[in-house]
């Protein structure tokens, strides 16, 4: 009996020491463009973010997020995303759609949200705010 959980133990432990887990990736956000604080009414912008990784991604993404959504500032597309790598460049256009005046403090919040997914799982997010004034 003695000898059994001895190899148990022993067992448990080789399992645990090659089953460590790998360390995490070191993701790199960096904003190469965002939206200026004021726009006219039909100027459009876009928002560029470059993402760098020292491992191996399964993909990126950036898609937009609106407090007013229709309404100030919009996203013309829906998002960007990027296949498996280590870099990746992901951008997203905006259009100024209407007048900002009504909205509190006269701005209208873009919320830019960028995500990276790995093996296992893990997923690392960035996200950026900007504040629009649309005459």
């Amino acid at each position: 009996m003695k000898k059994f959980f001895s190899v148990l133990a022993i067992s448990i432990l080789i399992v645990c020491l090659f089953t460590a887990a790998a360390p995490l990736p070191n993701t790199t956000f960096t904003l190469v463009q965002g939206l200026p604080e004021t726009m006219n009414v039909g100027e459009t912008y876009t928002v560029i973010v470059q993402v760098e990784s020292d491992q191996q991604f399964i993909s990126a993404q950036a898609l937009p997020s609106f407090q007013y959504p229709g309404k100030g500032v919009v996203a013309v597309q829906g998002g960007s995303r990027s296949g498996s790598g280590t870099s990746a460049t992901l951008a997203i256009t905006y259009l100024a759609k209407s007048s900002t005046e009504r909205m509190e403090n006269g701005v209208a919040p873009v919320h830019f949200v960028v995500g990276v997914r790995y093996v296992g799982g893990y997923v690392v997010v960035q996200d950026y705010t900007f504040y629009v004034a649309v005459p």
